[in-house]
């Protein structure tokens, strides 16, 4: 029996992706759907679309903050260790 979300779960990921091929809707990607949205973009030739949305689903680099600071290195008291 077919799951009674998946209808509305499609029609929100090609709303989203619509509007992301508009260069809105940016605030609408969350991890629940960036899978599905990275393979409609695929489908549909986007490749940068696509690469965007991959480089969005990437965990941090090591030693970069969740905010996006860069991590200021070893202060004076590690130098001296």
């Amino acid at each position: 029996m077919p799951d009674p979300n998946d209808a509305p779960r499609a029609q929100e990921i090609e709303d989203i992706y619509r509007a992301l091929t508009k260069g809105l809707g940016h605030e609408r990607v969350n991890d629940d759907n960036v899978s599905a949205l990275i393979r409609r973009a695929e489908a549909d030739g986007e490749t940068v679309l696509a690469q965007t949305l991959r480089e969005w689903q990437a965990p941090c680099a090591p030693g970069v903050p969740v905010d996006g600071a860069p991590n200021s290195g070893p202060d004076r008291e590690d130098a001296k260790r």
